[in-house]
């Protein structure tokens, strides 16, 4: 039988697990360099470069074309303008149908020939390839790996003491005390529970505004990223409590959000040839889609607000 404690503290770790964070601009990432890190970083980069070499994944190379794409040369550029430009990224090729990306600790990043070749029919924008390389290197940049195998550390650590605090209640510190130290220690099965249970839903939500401003910063469209996330809609399962991440369409708002409260637009509201009616209507038309991902009344509801009477005198 499960000690009512353990119990607690596996439904408190999943409610976390499934809660949606709220908007809200995450802080610029400060990469943490000690050897501790470090470790880590290494350690669990090999564990999973292994997993990938063993279903064929090979390195691409620095001037070779895939599927259009000059895959490396644009590795590189965006990796040249984050927080965390001297690791050598590197880019993988990953035989796999299924459209997928993936980063590790150490700046390996692994692309799919599904992704190549979903992003090659949709016309093979070099602003999609890098809307997706640029939310793999957040992830890497705010070492959200690390971040993940110290949590769970942390959960063994605890469920370690909790199931040492029963054994001593029950006065049976041997098997259970040994079991709980085993737990702990067990660095295989926290790798291995690192690497299968990906990121979490802030995590993903940070690499989507990291990997905006990776974009801004290398001269690339970050509306790319929310012409792709309104594609990936069409293939998710409309049952929240099962997912891991935040459903594209809320990501595509929470960017739209994020773009707006940065003032991209403003720096970057195109101006054609067009008559000064139709492109103030073009404007408030724009605006007032942006104002409906806010809460009515709220500060920016408002800001957007005085914008679009300021129009329409």
């Amino acid at each position: 039988m499960r000690s009512p404690c353990v119990a607690v503290v596996c439904m408190a770790t999943w409610l976390a697990g499934c809660a949606t964070p709220e908007y809200a601009i995450r802080q610029v990432p400060v990469p943490e360099e000690s050897p501790s890190a470090l470790q880590i970083e290494r350690t669990i980069s090999a564990y999973q470069a292994g997993q990938f070499q063993r279903q064929g994944a090979r390195s691409i190379g620095p001037s070779e074309r895939l599927a259009g794409f000059e895959v490396q040369p644009l590795v590189n550029r965006l990796s040249r303008v984050t927080e965390r430009p001297s690791l050598r990224y590197r880019a993988y090729l990953l035989h796999d149908d299924d459209p997928n990306a993936a980063a590790l600790a150490d700046g390996r990043i692994y692309l799919t020939t599904g992704l190549l070749n979903y992003l090659a029919r949709r016309g093979g924008q070099a602003d999609e390839l890098a809307s997706v390389i640029s939310h793999e290197l957040a992830h890497t940049v705010a070492q959200h790996l690390v971040k993940r195998y110290r949590m769970l550390q942390q959960q063994e650590l605890l469920m370690a003491l909790v199931a040492a605090g029963a054994a001593v209640a029950s006065r049976d510190a041997g098997a259970p005390m040994q079991r709980a130290s085993r737990l702990a220690v067990n660095v295989a099965s926290l790798l291995q529970d690192v690497a299968n249970s990906g990121y979490s839903q802030e995590q993903e939500l940070e690499a989507d505004q990291l990997g905006i401003q990776y974009m801004i910063r290398a001269g690339f469209r970050p509306e790319a990223t929310l012409e792709l996330l309104q594609d990936f809609s069409r293939f998710e399962q409309p049952w929240p409590l099962l997912r891991t991440h935040p459903y594209s369409t809320r990501r595509q708002e929470d960017l739209q959000r994020y773009l707006t409260d940065i003032g991209y637009w403003e720096r970057t509201q195109p101006r054609p040839q067009q008559s000064p009616s139709t492109s103030a209507q073009q404007r408030l038309t724009h605006l007032r889609e942006i104002q409906r991902l806010y809460p009515s009344g709220s500060v920016s509801w408002q800001n957007l607000q005085r914008q679009i009477e300021a129009l329409i005198k």
